[in-house]
């Protein structure tokens, strides 16, 4: 037998009585209002709803930042290397902040003797494995000095942080706040390393009064929180 056949009969058995072609009316009318209504909500009566979802908003986003401090104090020989480490998880970071960034200040003080010159002192920040943004054009992980002037060093560690208010697109707060949601940025080792090379009086100190320096490393951490308004 025919799939058409079949069909066919099935509809002949429904439609073969008084009883069976009201419940098919009754049926494909309710159908039709129901379609009818739903059609007609969703266009009509809930046009603002899917309007505010499906269009994107203006947010402002700004930041509240907190400092925490870290120091080494070294004393180095001339011609010496050395690296210092700073744990950045014995920190105390507050509830709902996170690092931003981190600036160092690299400062020598001559030792008392004959010597007048400024000794010459580097600093370098070196990549490692500290979850941070190494290739940021704003870092600053070199530096180098002999007129006694602090180095200052700065590397980014949260992606885009400035700490500047910015202007976002999104649907909602929800989205406008993801990319400040991430975790795990400076969570690891700083590392420096700290040059010394001795600058005697016309490269002449017969007594050895001026063999090494004590050098001050200083590390600020900016951490920030995220506050937003729609504008």
């Amino acid at each position: 037998m025919s799939s058409n056949g079949d069909f066919s009969e099935v509809m002949s058995n429904i439609t073969s009585s008084n009883a069976g072609n009201k419940f098919t009316l009754v049926s494909f009318i309710a159908a039709l209002i129901l379609l009818t209504y739903t059609g007609y909500d969703t266009v009509i009566l809930r046009t603002e709803i899917i309007s505010d979802f499906a269009e994107d908003n203006q947010y402002r986003i700004t930041f509240s930042t907190q400092n925490e401090t870290m120091q080494a104090v070294e004393t180095l020989q001339d011609d010496e290397t050395r690296n210092i480490e700073f744990d950045l998880s014995e920190i105390n970071i507050p509830d709902g902040y996170k690092i931003g960034y981190i600036d160092v200040r690299i400062t020598s003080e001559e030792e008392s003797g004959i010597s007048v010159q400024c000794d010459s002192v580097a600093g370098d920040i070196i990549e490692n494995d500290l979850p941070a943004q190494w290739k940021d054009p704003n870092n600053n992980l070199s530096g180098q000095d002999s007129s006694c002037i602090p180095i200052e060093l700065d590397l980014t560690v949260y992606p885009n942080f400035s700490g500047n208010s910015i202007t976002v697109s999104a649907i909602n707060e929800y989205q406008a706040l993801q990319n400040w949601t991430e975790v795990g940025w400076g969570d690891g080792i700083l590392s420096i390393d700290l040059d010394l090379d001795v600058n005697s009086p016309l490269g002449f100190d017969p007594i050895g009064q001026d063999s090494d320096e004590e050098i001050t490393v200083d590390v600020f951490i900016v951490m920030f929180s995220v506050s937003i308004q729609e504008i």
